[in-house]
């Protein structure tokens, strides 16, 4: 048997003339917690939506835990499914609503009241079986549609963008509490996010959509790191851009000559022949700044014309001397390099990475 809770096989949908999702593959192992991330209208609502039964595919294969499930109605797919909007019943209690389901099975009086203490205990949610959904913060009402999902002791678990309708703080607190709780269980889960940052932090991989297709299938570090487009570099994160081409290559190691005329030496897992288009990336969280002059390799010059000040945090715009706009950020610091300071600026050739240049961009 498939050690893959769920497999996506090139699956697409059509509304007319517009191809909403095209082409999409991926799968999801057992216990794997998985995100689906991009803008919004990238196609990863429309996805989600078609393995849970919710659209119907205009081709490709779903299976779950190895059976073909592609046109089955999703009572039939033992899924769990939290909504966006949590979706809860406004008449009925807590208890209530997580029973709901349980009785559309006609499950026993016993069994419904023991299944909704179980989801409720799970939660932390015992105590308030008899409130209603009005006397409740975000934060319980996300809780309350878990409780529900978990009470039909699904194979795997669909999440919509279930925290984006809470403040940052109590988003923090519940992306860290689901992951607790999905690692807990070792329940599948597959989750739909637009946030860059919830994705990378509750993820065992993570795929990347964009214009309907899958532009990456990572490991959050993987992605960050190595992004296999510009998109995903640009997406996922900050990161500096600059144009050139590649001068010379030596296996991971490559010298690009950026349009200014300066070479950049770059390290880089995917080998780029000489005489490629290709952007540069640099995060800014690699970039060395100095108001002292830097000798050495990858040592640019340029002017601050912007500083922002994140607590934590620093982060610098720079003007090169060659026209290109870079940021740096700065998390030690003493002091604030103020706007107009000449600077030279350092990023260490294995903290350089090449896209080669993609239609379009």
């Amino acid at each position: 048997m498939s050690n893959e809770s769920i497999q996506v096989q090139g699956i697409m949908k059509r509304y007319g003339s517009l191809l909403a999702v095209e082409d999409v593959s991926f799968n999801v192992g057992q216990g794997e917690f998985v995100s689906l991330l991009g803008p919004s209208g990238c196609g990863k609502t429309t996805t989600l939506r078609m393995i849970a039964g919710f659209v119907d595919p205009s081709g490709g294969v779903l299976r779950v835990h190895g059976r073909d499930v592609t046109h089955l109605p999703p009572e039939k797919r033992e899924l769990g499914f939290v909504f966006q909007n949590y979706a809860l019943w406004p008449h009925m209690t807590v208890a209530e609503n997580v029973a709901f389901g349980l009785k559309l099975r006609k499950k026993s009086r016993n069994f419904i009241r023991d299944k909704v203490a179980e989801s409720l205990s799970t939660t932390g949610l015992s105590g308030y079986e008899d409130r209603l959904p009005r006397q409740l913060s975000g934060g319980q009402q996300q809780r309350v549609a878990l409780a529900r999902a978990l009470a039909l002791e699904p194979q795997v678990l669909l999440m919509d963008e279930p925290l984006s309708n809470l403040d940052r703080a109590l988003r923090v607190t519940m992306r860290r509490e689901l992951k607790e709780l999905q690692a807990r269980m070792k329940m599948t889960t597959l989750y739909v996010t637009h946030d860059q940052e919830e994705a990378l932090s509750m993820s065992n991989r993570v795929v990347i959509m964009n214009k309907g297709r899958v532009e990456q299938v990572a490991a959050p570090y993987e992605l960050y790191e190595n992004p296999a487009t510009s998109f995903v570099a640009d997406f996922v994160g900050i990161t500096n851009f600059l144009e050139g081409i590649v001068a010379g290559a030596d296996g991971e190691r490559l010298a690009v000559k950026l349009v200014s005329g300066q070479v950049l030496r770059a390290v880089n897992k995917k080998p780029v022949a000489p005489g490629t288009k290709v952007r540069a990336l640099i995060r800014p969280e690699r970039v060395t700044l100095k108001t002292g002059r830097i000798d050495g390799d990858n040592v640019l010059t340029g002017q601050v014309i912007l500083s922002e000040y994140f607590g934590a945090l620093l982060r610098y715009s720079m003007r090169l001397d060659s026209g290109d706009i870079l940021r740096a950020e700065v998390h030690n610091f003493d002091s604030v390099i103020e706007n107009g300071t000449r600077v030279w600026i350092c990023a260490l050739p294995e903290h350089v990475r090449v896209i080669a240049h993609e239609k379009g961009v």
